[in-house]
């Protein structure tokens, strides 16, 4: 039976036995206005009876309010396992960035840096690399050659100068 079923159920049983508490409070009300109720043996027993209602009352609102949970707050089974294989299924999916991130863990620091820059700036000179990196002429000439011997950087001439890309087998990481 479904979560909600159970709560109207409950809401509907605390509604019923509010209504034949109310008409069991009105009879004894009834009845303590009859004999007068001056403390007497009968009127500490109506007291007594009175004190008991009370009690019923604090039990049937905790009844409506758990049928009310169970409406409107509790989640069923099925929801909460799809909720966490989905969970699941997130953590084992890498995003682009990690893959990358991963990938170049394998190099070193420089060739780490210079890969950063070539990934988020596609076709940047090796002017320009040479000038954010701060990396001497010949060491950023050295670190491309590896990168290109690894296949995982590309040049193309332009002018003077060669422009950089990443290979694409590399970007479908």
């Amino acid at each position: 039976m479904s979560n909600k079923k159970v709560g109207g159920i409950l809401i509907f049983a605390s509604i019923l036995l509010l209504g034949v508490l109310i008409a069991y409070n009105f009879q004894l009300k009834l009845q303590s206005n009859a004999i007068g109720c001056n403390p007497n043996a009968t009127c500490m027993k109506m007291n007594s009876l009175l004190t008991l209602t009370n009690i019923f009352i604090g039990i049937i609102s905790a009844i409506l309010s758990l049928g009310f949970y169970f409406i409107f707050f509790n989640k069923s089974e099925q929801e909460i396992i799809n909720k966490i294989t989905n969970l699941e299924k997130e953590k084992r999916i890498l995003s682009k960035n990690d893959k990358f991130n991963l990938f170049i863990k394998a190099l070193n620091s420089e060739e780490q840096m210079v890969l950063k820059l070539i990934k988020y700036e596609e076709g940047i000179t090796q002017s320009s690399l040479r000038h954010k990196t701060g990396l001497s002429k010949t060491k950023l000439s050295f670190i491309l050659s590896d990168l290109e011997k690894k296949e995982i950087v590309k040049k193309e001439l332009y002018g003077k100068t060669n422009k950089l890309y990443m290979k694409e087998a590399i970007l479908s990481i």
